[in-house]
């Protein structure tokens, strides 16, 4: 009776072990679209065996543990990758405002430029025209205008950039948040011999979304818990202890800081990657050198314009005018440019007050061609800082298409090795199936011996 035993009990470990790996592999069927799910395999492992006087029986089968599938190596590719496309894909959509803001086309600043000297031109072939002086101060006017909602709208790209910024703080605390949860939770279980792969692949995914939103570097301690830092080793998670961050105003912009209890400590864009780092290079670096070759060009335009200006006489006899309004410094030119004349009579188209005197204006109208700006014209100094834009949006729009790919590769790649194919869980559950079907066939059958020898003994 001792054997039969023997072999009830191994029946039943049989069925109760196959049972739970058909549990395992259906858990891995339904999760086969799940984002960041890792397959679990069973590890059966056998009972020790007991001693039967000249023998050893063995007692059957059981689930030893549940191994999560996990390529460390692999996790950190697709991390690092994460984080470059970020700092891409948050520069792509301020990148577009620009090109757009700084255009080169109908109602774009360089077709203010030709305007203004096209009024420049007819005024030239009738000095004493009203109709043509009045349009020259219209057009100073628009020219002005243009160059105000230029910076305007670079500004308010600077908004947007800021607020894009502040929304993303809360988000970011609250996965730091939940990745302290996480790791309490992963302690804790495995701690008492259990396995938390749920947990740990919830976990893998924050880390992931981490990176790409701040470029967050992780790694894993003795004891399962998750250390996250900044890409310059500031600690955003150790352990159970989260440091939140929090944004601060710093002039006209949003700046950030790390919270440690009563200390602050005020972060750069050093300090950062992923999406946070592009936008910080797009308002910290690129913006304001867009705006100081503004600044530039309409304080050399309002000079040169002025200089020759004053070297004509108006209508009125009056030489010696500023035609805009003299700027004192480069910085703050383009959003502070004005037209100072306030009549056409102002306007000093000749050296004399004659009215077909033209020799002035003919003069300012040479400033068009003339490369007055580091070996360029007005215009074709807009068009380099146009350019700059273009250069920068079309690498933007190349890098993040070839990180966006490689993501897909490292991601396919992942699936293969750590995640759910159908095929191969289709072909387990059925192993698991037969194996369970033919472990009640095993004990129906020690059964039926055992119901023989009892029969025998009555």
């Amino acid at each position: 009776m001792g054997g039969l035993n023997a072999a009830l009990s191994a029946g039943k470990t049989s069925m109760q072990t196959n049972q739970k790996s058909i549990e395992i592999t259906g858990l891995n069927i339904v999760n086969v679209n799940t984002p960041g799910y890792s397959r679990q395999t069973p590890n059966l492992s056998p009972y020790p065996a007991l001693n039967m006087g000249e023998f050893f029986v063995g007692r059957g089968v059981t689930v030893e543990s549940i191994t999560r599938s996990h390529d460390v190596f692999l996790a950190g590719q697709i991390s690092d990758k994460s984080a470059d496309k970020g700092v891409e894909s948050a520069m792509s959509s301020p990148l577009a405002e620009l090109e757009r803001v700084l255009g080169i086309g109908e109602g774009s600043l360089a077709d203010s430029f030709d305007q203004f000297f096209d009024s420049i031109r007819q005024l030239s072939t009738n000095p004493g025209g009203e109709v043509e002086r009045q349009l020259v101060l219209q057009q100073g006017t628009l020219i002005s205008d243009a160059f105000s909602t230029v910076i305007t709208e670079l500004q308010s790209a600077q908004n947007n950039i800021n607020a894009t910024l502040t929304s993303k703080i809360d988000g970011i605390n609250q996965i730091t948040a939940e990745i302290a949860d996480l790791n309490v939770r992963i302690s804790a279980i495995e701690q008492s011999g259990q396995v938390a792969n749920s947990d740990r692949d919830r976990r893998d995914l924050l880390l992931k979304n981490l990176s790409q939103s701040i470029g967050a570097v992780s790694y894993e301690t003795s004891n399962g818990n998750a250390s996250v830092t900044l890409p310059n080793g500031m600690p955003l998670v150790e352990a159970d202890q989260v440091t939140l961050l929090e944004g601060y105003p710093s002039g006209a912009d949003v700046a950030l800081r790390l919270k440690f209890g009563s200390t602050n400590l005020n972060i750069d864009k050093n300090a950062l990657g992923g999406e946070f780092r592009g936008l910080y290079e797009v308002r910290d670096v690129l913006m304001p050198d867009l705006t100081n070759r503004l600044d530039q060009l309409a304080y050399s335009f309002a000079n040169e314009v002025n200089t020759q200006h004053q070297a004509g006489t108006g209508l009125d006899g009056v030489a010696g005018r500023d035609f805009f309004t003299p700027i004192a410094a480069v910085a703050g030119a383009a959003s502070s440019l004005s037209v100072a004349l306030t009549s056409t009579a102002e306007v000093a188209a000749g050296t004399s007050a004659a009215p077909g005197d033209n020799t002035n204006i003919v003069n300012i109208l040479g400033l068009e061609q003339a490369q007055t700006i580091g070996g360029d014209n007005f215009v074709s100094y807009y068009g380099k800082i146009t350019a700059t834009i273009g250069v920068e949006a079309a690498r933007n729009k190349t890098t993040l298409t070839g990180l966006e790919d490689s993501l897909v590769q490292l991601e396919n790649l992942r699936d293969g090795i750590d995640g759910v194919s159908l095929e191969e869980e289709m072909i387990n559950l059925l192993k698991y199936q037969n194996a369970f079907e033919a472990s009640a066939k095993f004990l129906a059958t020690v059964d039926e011996m055992m119901e023989t020898i009892l029969y025998l003994k009555r």
